[in-house]
């Protein structure tokens, strides 16, 4: 086996240390992974997501708190850079100008409220390629293009291999939580759940029910995964997402 590259051995590096407790759950494996891509790469932020064969994506973990609203803000705009990546199963490199370019209004949002200026976003190897998806941020444009692809490259092999070592190795249990359970997971089955209340309450199918989820989180300035919690928790009612079509 080929010895693996010095941005491989960091990110092993980091990922071997003693985790903090609140990290050492199988389900936070994700979170530790992405946090081992930033320390091993020259980037400021890094978060993991599925996109399944239905179209649903999920945060599986990610570098920090800021990373995990770049990926809310890509899922709340409907498109962005991880899911450009994973349908056309490359690594693409958007600096600010590309952003603003294809997604006018998520370019507005990122910079606003992560001030994240660019992303390379790569699917991770088979088997987990193209539909977990590696994006990895910079607050400084010019990091991007001299960021190592080889070491990206490297880095990604390391993380695949990690991913599946510990589906391979996990004993199968019902109610296990594996890498793909992460907190960030959890709180994107509450989007799928506040949809299919708003499937019921306004006989709506789940495209166009996320779409009212959705134009709810614009008109007020926040994320879906925020409408969603408020909405299962009882603070939204129903009534309040209506429109005067659906009255």
């Amino acid at each position: 086996m080929t010895e693996p590259g010095p941005a491989a051995q960091r990110f092993l590096a980091e990922l071997d240390k003693l985790p903090p407790p609140e990290l050492r759950g199988p389900e936070m494996l994700a979170v530790r992974l992405a946090r081992a891509a930033v320390a091993a790469l020259p980037v400021d932020g890094a978060g993991l997501s599925i996109h399944d064969m239905d179209g649903h994506r999920t945060p599986i973990g990610a570098s920090d708190a800021t990373a995990s609203q770049a990926e809310r803000l890509q899922f709340t705009h409907g498109d962005g850079p991880a899911l450009r990546a994973h349908d056309d199963g490359v690594v693409i490199a958007f600096d600010e100008a590309a952003i603003a370019r294809n997604w006018p209004e998520l370019h507005e949002a990122l910079v606003g409220k992560t001030k994240f200026h660019a992303v390379l976003s790569v699917p991770l190897l088979p088997p987990l390629g193209p539909l977990v998806v590696l994006d990895l941020y910079v607050r400084n444009a010019d990091q991007l293009p001299a960021t190592d692809r080889e070491d990206v490259a490297d880095v990604t092999i390391a993380m695949t291999r990690a991913m599946v070592a510990a589906a391979l190795g996990a004993p199968v249990e019902e109610g296990r939580r594996g890498w793909w359970d992460g907190p960030d997971a959890l709180r994107r089955a509450r989007v799928w759940q506040a949809t299919g209340m708003v499937n019921v309450g306004f006989d709506l199918d789940t495209a166009d029910a996320l779409a009212v989820l959705k134009a709810h989180a614009f008109a007020t300035g926040r994320v879906v995964d925020d409408v969603a919690d408020d909405l299962v928790a009882g603070r939204l009612d129903l009534d309040e997402l209506r429109t005067p079509d659906r009255e």
